[in-house]
C-alpha cells in the first residue's frame, strides 16, 4: 500500500450532536490510523473528494478559515511523508513512527542522536564522503560546543554565536572552515524541519548568517610541481605511495583521495578512466595520458577487474576507517615536503586540485572550461561548467596541463 494521507471524516465514532472528527488519515506499511484536527462537522456537509467543509456548514462562522487551517495540516503532513520518501528514511519507519512524525511530538529531539543516523544512512548507502563529513561535524561540535548532547533547540543562536567565539581557524581572520560546519549544521536543520523531527520556530538560522572570507587559494607553480615530482622516496611506503597519489590526483584534473583510493581496474577502460565522484554523484571520464598511465603501470601487475588500483583498501567493511587512516598520514606527509621545499603552501589533494586550473589558467585554457582554477565556493557549479564541455575539449585541456 501507497504511504500517504488524505483528509477525512473518522466515521469510527458518532459524537451526540451527530458530527464526526474531521481528521488526517495515514495510510503506511498495509495500515490505517487518524489524527484528530480538533474540528468537527456532519456527514451532509464534507466534500470528501477534495477534502473540504461544503457551504452551509452553520457550526462554522468562518468556514473559508477552517478549511484553512485543515488543509494547512495535509499539506504538512504530506511534506513529511515526500520527504522522508526522498531521504530513503520513509520505508524503514513503523506505522507509529511515522505517526509522531507528523504529529511532531518531539520538541526535545536529539541533535546529535539525529545527526548519527544520518551518518549510519550514509556509511550504508557506501557514502563514505559524507560519513566523514558528518563524522568531522560531531568532533568539531564537541570541540566548540563544549558538548556532544544536543537537543535542536539547544543548537540556538546563542550557541553558534558561542562557537564562532570559539572557533580559531588555522588561517587568521578565514572564516571558510567555519562556515563549513555551520552550513552543514544547517542542512541539518533543514532536514529535520522537513520530516517533522523539529518545528520550524526553533530555527535558529532565521537570525544567525555564516559568515565566509575570500577563497584561500591552494595552487602551486610548475616550478614547485617539479620538485615535489624529484623527491626520491622508499618504493612501496606510505609516502611514495602518497606521492604517487597526489601526481594521479593532479594529472586526473583534481580526482579527490576518496575517488582515488576507490578507484579499480575496470575503471579503466576503452583508454579511459570511468568512475563516479563520491561528491557529486557526477559520472566523470578522462582520457589516459602517458602520465596517468605511467603511474598506472605500477599498480595495475595483472590485478583482476574488482580489485582496487591503489594499496588504501583491504578490507570493503573497514573502507572508511582505511581511507581516513591513510590520508592523514599522506597529508601529514605532504606538509612535510612543502617545508622540506620551501613551498609557501600548506600542500593537500585540494592542491592538486587548485594547481591543475591555475596553470591551465595561465596558459590561456578558456576559463568556461577551468571554471576559474576549480576554486569556486560550491564546486557543483565548478563540476557544472566541466560537464558542459565535450569529452574531447576537457581531454585536450587535460594534455595540456603538466609540467
Amino acid at each position: 500500500m501507497e504511504s500517504k494521507v488524505i483528509l477525512s471524516l473518522d466515521k469510527r465514532r458518532q459524537l451526540n450532536n451527530l458530527t464526526y472528527a474531521i481528521s488526517l488519515k495515514i495510510y503506511h506499511h498495509n495500515s490505517k490510523s487518524y489524527i484528530n484536527l480538533k474540528e468537527y462537522a456532519l456527514d451532509d456537509f464534507w466534500d470528501q473528494k477534495n477534502g473540504r467543509l461544503l457551504k452551509g456548514a452553520k457550526a462554522f462562522p468562518s468556514l473559508s478559515w477552517v478549511n484553512e487551517k485543515i488543509n494547512g495540516k495535509f499539506i504538512d503532513a504530506s511534506r513529511i511523508i515526500k520527504s522522508l520518501e526522498e531521504t530513503g528514511t520513509l520505508h524503514q519507519l513503523s506505522h507509529a513512527d511515522l505517526r509522531q512524525r507528523i504529529l511532531n511530538k518531539s520538541p526535545q529531539a536529539s541533535f546529535m542522536a539525529y545527526l548519527d543516523n544520518m551518518i549510519a544512512e550514509f556509511t550504508a548507502n557506501g557514502n563514505d564522503g559524507q560519513a566523514s563529513i558528518h563524522n568531522a561535524l560531531r568532533v568539531f561540535i564537541r570541540k566548540y560546543a563544549g558538548s556532544d548532547d544536543f537537543k535542536f533547540e539547544q543548537i540556538n543562536y546563542r550557541l553558534l554565536k558561542k562557537i564562532e567565539g570559539k572557533y580559531s581557524p588555522r588561517i587568521p581572520g578565514n572564516k571558510n572552515g567555519l562556515a563549513v560546519q555551520l552550513r552543514a549544521i544547517r542542512a541539518i536543520w533543514n532536514r529535520a524541519i522537513k520530516e517533522g523531527i523539529v518545528k520550524s520556530e526553533f530555527y535558529p538560522f532565521k537570525d544567525y548568517t555564516i559568515k565566509t572570507s575570500k577563497t584561500h587559494k591552494t595552487a602551486i607553480s610548475q616550478d614547485d610541481l617539479r620538485a615535489l615530482n624529484d623527491l626520491v622516496l622508499p618504493k612501496d611506503t606510505h609516502a611514495w605511495h602518497g606521492k604517487n597519489m597526489f601526481f594521479f590526483s593532479f594529472y586526473t584534473r583534481g580526482m579527490n583521495f576518496s575517488d582515488i583510493a576507490k578507484l579499480k581496474v575496470k575503471n579503466i577502460r576503452d583508454g579511459r578512466v570511468s568512475y563516479q565522484r563520491s561528491k557529486t554523484k557526477r559520472s566523470i571520464s578522462i582520457k589516459l595520458t602517458d602520465n596517468i598511465n605511467n603511474i598506472l603501470n605500477l599498480y595495475l601487475n595483472n590485478k583482476n577487474p574488482d580489485a582496487y588500483i591503489f594499496p588504501v583498501i583491504s578490507d570493503a567493511h573497514i573502507a572508511s576507517k582505511q581511507m581516513h587512516a591513510w590520508h592523514g598520514v599522506i597529508n601529514h606527509a605532504l606538509k612535510r615536503w612543502a617545508k622540506r621545499l620551501n613551498i609557501d603552501s600548506s600542500l593537500s589533494f585540494n592542491t592538486a586540485r587548485h594547481s591543475w586550473a591555475t596553470i591551465g589558467k595561465n596558459m590561456n585554457i578558456p576559463i568556461a572550461v577551468l571554471s576559474e582554477g576549480l576554486g569556486h565556493a560550491d564546486i557543483g557549479t565548478t563540476q557544472i561548467y566541466l560537464d558542459s564541455f565535450t569529452n574531447d575539449i576537457v581531454d585536450n585541456a587535460n594534455e595540456l596541463i603538466s609540467f
